[in-house]
């Protein structure tokens, strides 16, 4: 077995192991003790937070969602209730504790930015809203609110401040700068 491949098989190993304790932590933290919001707005249409369950989908419709971005490998989501309140989801399934490839990144953002135009808010998630979606909504920010990278993960750490502080030092978040820098100069 090549070194990247057990890796990445290590990766996924380990995401198994740790996802019911790590999701049972972070509904302790956002849903029984309240010590920190289970969603952010980071926009007036777009929204971080953790894993929706069906039950919060009525209150997503209520919010006006169209679009979910949903970064869980190990959660395909609520879609038979998506499906019911006319809400899209666009799935790019990434390992916990990793970050999402270039691609996924152009295709939340194109997505994130579709649904912003249409007048739909976007609900981006990941397990615990910290990550992997926090990564996909800080390229969504320098791309189409003309931040800096360093303004988008200020901005990101004051609406949701328990999300990855070091967001901007990702080789894929430093990747897209470079792409969307040579896309529009």
């Amino acid at each position: 077995m090549s070194g990247p491949i057990q890796t990445g098989w290590l990766r996924r190993l380990y995401a198994r192991v740790v996802f019911l304790p790590t999701l049972w932590w972070n509904m302790l933290l956002g849903r029984v003790l309240k010590v920190r919001n289970w969603f952010d707005w980071i926009d007036p249409l777009v929204i971080v937070g953790a894993r929706p369950f069906a039950r919060d989908v009525p209150q997503m419709a209520e919010l006006n969602v169209g679009g979910v971005v949903n970064t869980c490998e190990e959660y395909v989501g609520p879609v038979d209730e998506y499906s019911k309140h006319d809400i899209e989801q666009l799935h790019l399934p990434i390992t916990d504790f990793t970050h999402p490839s270039l691609q996924d990144v152009i295709t939340g953002v194109a997505f994130i930015q579709r649904n912003v135009e249409s007048g739909k808010a976007v609900y981006i998630h990941c397990k615990a809203g910290r990550a992997r979606s926090a990564t996909i909504a800080i390229c969504w920010l320098i791309a189409h609110k003309e931040m800096t990278p360093e303004q988008a993960q200020a901005w990101l750490l004051e609406k949701r401040p328990h999300i990855n502080p070091r967001l901007t030092h990702r080789p894929v978040v430093q990747q897209f700068v470079r792409e969307f820098q040579s896309s529009v100069g």
